[in-house]
């Protein structure tokens, strides 16, 4: 017990050094400070927390440590709904990014059923849903080229989608970190097979999952592998006692994500690189390593 508090605190210290990466390294201006590096870190923070929470919980009712929102599809459903949602609703954005995802989340359950979730099942599903959503996006981007640009934001991920103004945004994310924790308890009654109700409790996580990777999407676009980095590094830590899982996937995602802003505008200075391509680049090997170690464990 004491050793995982003290880990829990180590996890922390990263955390703090990572939010000093992002906010204050390499600083040049007040306006740049106040208007970009502030806006950045709160997104990053609040989306690496809103991803690893999501792939914790989806890897946890499918028994399954390869599932996560962008392998499940969930992130390219939503990305798809706030496409739609800038092309031809002018608006809406939160709601079609959570309505795709909702419908991506279903389109793998129904495919992979509630009972019968396999490594090659969910990854098939997931990587057809991403194809099959990444190629209507590609289609209306050649169709509306006067929004490329935001377009291409929402595929590669890119910290231009959102205004950190809209304060009921990140209050309803927040709400949903918070939300979360109430369905921690259940989750170790979930591993053992107790308790009654299964089904409408994995429903319940699928939407919850839903939404929060709809409003990280809006936030930032797809953003791969921080759903499946955080909690494979918790379980290693921690085991499987989600009390502790909880907070050191908020602490895991945010910092991931806070190193990963950190290098998007460092690597290729005084250019940025889309944050997507950073998780991506960094989340491959260890994905690859993951799946590895599971078929020879298996």
């Amino acid at each position: 017990m004491k050793n995982k508090g003290k880990i829990l605190i180590f996890l922390f210290i990263i955390f703090l050094l990572c939010l000093y990466l992002s906010l204050f390294e390499n600083y040049q201006s007040e306006i740049i400070y106040k208007y970009i590096r502030i806006p950045n870190t709160i997104k990053s923070i609040i989306a690496g927390s809103t991803l690893a929470l999501s792939g914790m919980f989806l890897q946890a009712i499918s028994k399954n440590p390869l599932a996560e929102p962008y392998l499940t599809g969930i992130s390219s459903g939503a990305a798809l709904g706030i496409v739609i949602s800038i092309l031809f609703f002018d608006g809406n954005f939160s709601f079609f990014g959570f309505l795709g995802a909702i419908i991506a989340a279903l389109c793998v359950i129904l495919f992979c059923g509630l009972s019968k979730f396999s490594v090659k099942k969910l990854i098939l599903t997931g990587l057809s849903f991403n194809i099959f959503a990444s190629s209507i996006i590609g289609f209306l981007i050649l169709l509306y080229a006067d929004k490329t640009y935001s377009l291409t934001m929402i595929l590669t991920g890119g910290f231009s989608n959102i205004d950190i103004s809209n304060q009921a945004l990140l209050l309803i994310l927040i709400a949903g970190i918070l939300i979360s924790s109430l369905f921690v308890p259940r989750l170790n009654y979930l591993r053992l097979d107790l308790g009654t109700e299964k089904n409408s409790y994995i429903i319940a996580v699928v939407v919850l999952c839903a939404l929060l990777t709809s409003f990280s999407v809006y936030a930032l676009g797809i953003i791969g592998f921080v759903g499946i980095i955080a909690p494979h590094i918790s379980r290693i830590i921690f085991g499987n006692d989600y009390r502790y899982l909880y907070f050191s996937n908020i602490l895991i995602g945010s910092s991931f994500l806070l190193f990963a802003n950190y290098l998007s505008r460092t690597v290729l200075y005084p250019q940025q690189v889309p944050i997507g391509i950073i998780t991506a680049l960094i989340g491959v090997p260890i994905f690859i390593f993951f799946l590895i170690r599971k078929e020879a464990n298996d």
